[in-house]
């Protein structure tokens, strides 16, 4: 299964690879999209050798928590 990998640039001026998947059934976000860091790397050039088939681009994981109860920090 080929994973999609982003390279995008970071609040650092650096840039952050990013792997994504998806949650597994044992998460409060299960089927949702996991954005996970993987590294990160001086310039764009120097992420994209180490990934080539990573993509130069923003993604959000737009993941919802609306399924989830609002009771605050209560336990």
């Amino acid at each position: 299964m080929t994973k999609e990998i982003t390279i995008e640039q970071n609040q650092y001026g650096t840039y952050s690879v990013y792997e994504f998947g998806e949650y597994p059934q044992s998460s409060v976000l299960a089927g949702q999209t996991l954005k996970q860091f993987l590294y990160m790397y001086d310039t764009a050039e120097e992420a994209a050798q180490e990934h080539p088939s990573a993509e130069l681009c923003y993604r959000d994981a737009h993941n919802h928590f609306d399924h989830l109860p609002d009771n605050g920090d209560s336990w």
